[in-house]
């Protein structure tokens, strides 16, 4: 299943591009978010409807496709006006407006995302994009585009976001990686470097939150075989289907544990 672009989102989208961007511009930003080559006929607001239009019926993910195109235009800090309002504020508003009554959100990166569904992970968006975490980059890419159309692939998503996690930190510490390189053992070579091991806590509130990271691991690890898309599943032992709000709790389990991961590994480097 498609995420759509609402057919009033592409008018408003089409006006602002319109109005804010030369025939230049226009194609050049269509072209870097990935839309179709050929460039439509017609005056600049009948370009970017056709485009868009034609993104709903051919690209498989229209709606990260647009936020790409939007980020420059969301994002880019505009030039000083003489202490009033420039005009790409109110371009953002609008696009913010019509998206908002869609259920959608723009989120800094260039994602469009459902209305509360991965508010909590604005943060780690915010890390892995500061320090390049490109294998950790490419998972988070993969649960946005599949929260909803494929709820499956996004719990595969969560997992493997966790395993290039627990990769990249053994890599840069010089750890020794697990014969065993699953996400389980993966965790435990990190749990032990960052002193995350529940045994070794004193505070009972602490240990109990830390084991509780050790169940998300495993937790997630046991959904991704069983129900995940990267393993087959006998559907006759299957007690239900993954839906999206599964994918959700798996989703938002997972990066509020590599989020608190991140920040362990920088407090210690600090200290």
């Amino acid at each position: 299943m498609q995420r759509q672009i609402p057919m009033p989102l592409v008018a408003v989208i089409s006006d602002v591009f319109s109005t804010y961007y030369t025939h230049t511009q226009i194609d050049s930003r269509f072209f870097m978010a990935g839309f179709p080559q050929e460039v439509p006929e017609g005056n600049k607001q009948q370009k970017c409807h056709e485009w868009l239009r034609r993104a709903n019926k051919e690209m498989p993910d229209p709606l990260s496709a647009l936020g790409c195109l939007i980020e420059e235009l969301m994002e880019a800090v505009p030039p000083p006006s003489w202490g009033q309002p420039h005009p790409v504020e109110g371009h953002r508003q609008r696009i913010e407006s019509q998206l908002s009554a869609h259920g959608l959100s723009y989120q800094k990166g260039g994602y469009i995302l459902q209305l509360g569904s991965m508010i909590a992970t604005r943060t780690l968006q915010e890390i892995v994009h500061e320090r390049d975490l490109k294998g950790v980059q490419q998972e988070f890419d993969r649960i946005f585009s599949n929260l909803d159309s494929d709820p499956q692939a996004a719990v595969t998503a969560s997992c493997a976001l966790l395993e290039a996690l627990f990769k990249g930190y053994i890599a840069d510490e010089g750890l020794q990686l697990p014969a065993d390189q699953s996400v389980l053992p993966l965790w435990k070579v990190v749990r032990s470097h960052l002193h995350l091991d529940p045994s070794q806590i004193e505070d009972d509130g602490l240990k109990k939150i830390l084991s509780g990271m050790a169940s998300i691991v495993d937790g997630t690890a046991a959904l991704r075989t069983r129900r995940g898309s990267a393993h087959g599943h006998d559907t006759r032992t299957t007690i239900y289907r993954i839906e999206a709000r599964h994918a959700r709790l798996t989703a938002h389990a997972a990066m509020a544990l590599a989020t608190f991961v991140i920040e362990s590994s920088e407090a210690r480097l600090s200290r």
